[in-house]
């Protein structure tokens, strides 16, 4: 009988532990995305140049910020803060905590910060004007939806094999209270 329940508890550990790189794959394959052009801005004058046109990627208006000018006239706001980016700088945040997270611990607990990068993830993408809205690549922004969508998968059945883990944990695994 212990046989059975071994091999049974080493098919969930496999398994967590194949759960935890898909995880940190699909975060990374949201940041990799994220290169991909999302913005494109109409060509008119922003008091830069006549007739000057450009895309920028998700990773371009959030560690270059050289166009928000031009974002600030499409958008028809004063000036961008951190109400318009805070969908992109919180996941890029949990993301990399997330990367980290996955790569060196087990556990539990290492589901936390993938499961706030894709659930945040997708309300943002929906509910956010500037994801939503001024997003003129579609194609783009469904790739970035799907990647999400499957890191949130991955999550929460990382999550259920994690509780099963825990539920077919031997008794000697635990710590022992003092005097014991």
């Amino acid at each position: 009988m212990d046989m059975i329940v071994d091999s049974k508890r080493a098919k969930i550990l496999k398994m967590v532990t194949i759960l935890r790189y898909a995880m940190l794959a699909g975060i990374v394959l949201v940041f990799i995305s994220w290169l991909l052009p999302y913005f494109t801005y109409p060509e008119a004058d922003y008091g830069l140049s006549k007739g000057y046109k450009e895309s920028k990627s998700l990773w371009g208006v959030m560690l270059l910020p050289t166009n928000f000018l031009q974002m600030e006239k499409v958008m028809d706001v004063k000036f961008m803060s951190l109400r318009h980016l805070h969908v992109v700088v919180i996941m890029a945040i949990a993301g990399i905590i997330g990367i980290i997270t996955c790569a060196n611990k087990r556990g539990i607990a290492v589901n936390l910060m993938p499961l706030l990068f894709s659930v945040w993830g997708l309300v943002g993408y929906f509910k956010v004007d500037f994801m939503s809205v001024y997003c003129n690549h579609p194609a783009t922004r469904m790739i970035q939806i799907v990647l999400i969508a499957l890191t949130f998968v991955a999550t929460i059945i990382s999550i259920v094999y994690c509780i099963l883990e825990l539920k077919t944990r031997p008794a000697e695994a635990f710590l022992t209270g003092p005097g014991e």
